[in-house]
């Protein structure tokens, strides 16, 4: 497993490192009219890229150097195991995503965000109601925040 992660994190740092030739060369915020200019947003998302995934293959190698013994599995059923919400989390949020295409088109975008985000925050584990609340005003603000004061862009 752990070589998995290892390739893993070399191909998002290889995935970042490709990408950011063409970023560099997008125009900044003194060359456009706008508060920000078209490169801040993508080169924003690969230094963080660039960050995490370097955080995940050091943390990854430290993880195998420090403990060369595996711990034993547990004991539970593989068909259990194989239908639980652990092992099928990934598709439930593939429908939710589809979901929420189809739910901006209905209801409009802020409503469906808020929808999305409380139903992905829960399948990712958060069991606290407050912890849930608190990524759905934050993830709104942010939203709302970028695009309407940000960007200028209307919200629907």
């Amino acid at each position: 497993m752990q070589a998995k992660v290892t390739l893993f994190a070399f191909a998002i740092l290889l995935l970042a490192l490709v990408a950011l030739v063409p970023t560099l060369q997008l125009p900044s915020a003194e060359e456009v009219s706008t508060f920000i200019g078209p490169r801040l947003w993508p080169l924003s998302l690969l230094v963080t890229l660039l960050v995490l995934g370097g955080f995940l293959l050091v943390t990854t190698w430290r993880n195998t150097h420090r403990s060369r013994t595996k711990e034993a599995e547990e004991d539970e059923p593989t068909a259990q195991r194989r239908f639980s919400l652990a092992a099928t989390r990934h598709w439930w949020i593939m429908a939710a995503t589809l979901a929420y295409t189809l739910l901006m088109q209905r209801i409009g975008f802020l409503p469906a965000t808020v929808v999305f985000t409380v139903l992905c925050t829960w399948l990712l584990g958060a069991r606290h109601w407050v912890a849930i609340l608190a990524t759905v005003a934050i993830a709104v603000v942010l939203i709302q925040g970028v695009f309407a004061f940000l960007l200028g862009i209307p919200l629907p």
